[in-house]
């Protein structure tokens, strides 16, 4: 297995700390950590790449736009 991602050593979604239900976080990782280019439209890479972290309400495809994220991030003082 090549991790393509390089965030999945610090993810929690990649190190099964995010989700209750594997099966989930394993659809996550086939479709976007371990695809050589689908990880870069990551919203949780292309967060930690904007800010240096990303929050656990984060997925990678989530809805929120980028500035949606990091105003949220922001108003919850995560950053």
């Amino acid at each position: 297995m090549h991790n393509l991602c390089s965030k999945t050593q610090k993810c929690p979604l990649f190190n099964d700390n995010l989700l209750k239900r594997k099966e989930s976080a394993e659809t996550y990782k086939n479709i976007f950590c371990r695809d050589n280019t689908k990880y870069k439209e990551c919203k949780r890479f292309i967060i930690s790449e904007k800010v240096g972290k990303c929050a656990n309400f984060v997925m990678p495809n989530s809805m929120l736009s980028i500035e949606q994220i990091t105003e949220r991030m922001r108003n919850e003082r995560l950053i």
